[in-house]
C-alpha cells in the first residue's frame, strides 16, 4: 500500500508500463480520457480499458498506438470475483494480450482472452438468462420459485436476485444495449421493463425483488408485485415446475454460448467454461456451461431447445452451431477442445 499514491493529472505516467482507464460507462468520456492518457505514456506502455459493455474497437478508433490497448474487464465485487476478461481488438497485438494476461496471473486473478463483441462473454451469456427470468415472471412463476430452481441446480444466487445485486438501473441499460446490438431475440421481458419503471434500483437502494436493509438480504418484497401490475398473472405460483424452470435458463445459456463459440468471441469450450464458472458462480461440479451441456449431448439440448420454442417463441431459436453439432454428431468439446 506504500507504493500507491494518487493525483489530479498526468504526472508520473510516462513511466508506466501498464495504464488501465475505469472512468464511467461513456463512450465520449472513455475515449476523450484514453486519448489524453495515450499523449501522456511512453511508447511501450500498454492502455487497458475497464470496461464492461462498450466496444473497444471504438475505442481504439482515436488512439495513435491501437496495437498498444486492450480490454481489461474486472468482474464486481473486485476483491471478491477472480476473473479478469482480456479483451482483444482487431488491432490489438500479441504483446499486448501477453502482457494483460500475465499481469492479471500476477494479481492473483484468472484472465480469459475474449475477441471485441456486445457484452464479451460473461455479460452476453448472462443476458438471455437474466431476461429469461423475467419472461417466467410473465407466465406466472413467482420471484422464490425461480431463484429456488437456480440455487437448486447450483447457482449461487438465483436470476432475479442477481438483478438485484447487479443494480435495476444498470441491468436495465445493459438489457437495452444487448437488444440494440443483438436483436428481437433480446428483446427485454414486459416484467424487467415495468421493474425498470417502478423505481427499484435493488440492493444498492434497500428496495428490488427482495428487501435489504444495510445492504443485507431480508427476502423477497411481496410488494414488487404492485410495480408489476398488469405484466404479470394476478394469481401466480406452482405453475411451472423447478425443472422446467432450470431447462428455460439452462437452454438460454447453452444456445447463447454456442452463438459465441461460431462468433469467435471465444477460441475454445474450456475457456467459455472457465470464464462462467470464475464470472457467474456457475456450479464447478457440473464442470462449466459446456461440459454440462455435453453430458445432455447437443442433440439433447437441441431437441429442448426446438420445444421450447415451439411454446414460447422466437427467443428459442436454435443456434445454427447448435444444429450443426447435433447434425454431426459432435460434442461441444470435440468440436472445440483446446
Amino acid at each position: 500500500m506504500d507504493l500507491v499514491s494518487g493525483g489530479l493529472d498526468y504526472s508520473g505516467f510516462g513511466a508506466a508500463d501498464l495504464v488501465v482507464e475505469a472512468v464511467v460507462e461513456k463512450m465520449d468520456v472513455k475515449r476523450t480520457v484514453l486519448r489524453e492518457a495515450e499523449a501522456c505514456i511512453s511508447p511501450g506502455c500498454v492502455l487497458a480499458t475497464n470496461t464492461s459493455a462498450l466496444s473497444v474497437d471504438a475505442m481504439a478508433e482515436g488512439l495513435r498506438r491501437p496495437d498498444r490497448f486492450c480490454g481489461m474487464h474486472f468482474f464486481n465485487p473486485v476483491h471478491r470475483m477472480p476473473l479478469v476478461e482480456v479483451v482483444r481488438g482487431r488491432r490489438t497485438s500479441d504483446e499486448t494480450v501477453a502482457t494483460v494476461y500475465a499481469f492479471s496471473v500476477a494479481m492473483g486473478k484468472v484472465p480469459v482472452v475474449v475477441r471485441d463483441g456486445p457484452g464479451f462473454l460473461v455479460n452476453r451469456i448472462l443476458a438471455p438468462y437474466l431476461n429469461e427470468a423475467g419472461w417466467m415472471l410473465g407466465d406466472g412463476a413467482t420471484v422464490k420459485e425461480v431463484d429456488r430452481a437456480a440455487r437448486d441446480f447450483g447457482m449461487p444466487m438465483g436470476p432475479l436476485r442477481l438483478v438485484d445485486e447487479v443494480g435495476i438501473d444498470v441491468s436495465s441499460h445493459a438489457g437495452a444495449a444487448m437488444h440494440q446490438a443483438l436483436g428481437e431475440r433480446l428483446a427485454p421481458s414486459p416484467a424487467l421493463v415495468a421493474l425498470s419503471a417502478s423505481g427499484r434500483l435493488g440492493r444498492k437502494g434497500g428496495r428490488g425483488f427482495y428487501r435489504f436493509e444495510k445492504g443485507k438480504e431480508k427476502g423477497v418484497d411481496e410488494s414488487v408485485y404492485a410495480d408489476l401490475a398488469g405484466v404479470v398473472p394476478a394469481t401466480r405460483g406452482g405453475r411451472i415446475h423447478a425443472e422446467q424452470i432450470q431447462r428455460r435458463l439452462l437452454v438460454q445459456m447453452i444456445n447463447e454460448a454456442a452463438r459465441l463459440l461460431a462468433d469467435g468471441i471465444v477460441r475454445s469450450a474450456s475457456a467459455l467454461d472457465l470464464a462462467i464458472i470464475m464470472g457467474t458462480g456457475f456450479p464447478p461440479f457440473r464442470g462449466g456451461l459446456l461440459r454440462f451441456a455435453d453430458t445432455l449431448h447437443p442433440r439433447g439440448v437441441l431437441d429442448r431447445t426446438l420445444e421450447l420454442q415451439d411454446k414460447h417463441g422466437a427467443r428459442f431459436a436454435p443456434a445454427p452451431l447448435l444444429e450443426e453439432l447435433a447434425r454431426d454428431n459432435m460434442t461441444f468439446y470435440e468440436a472445440f477442445g483446446g
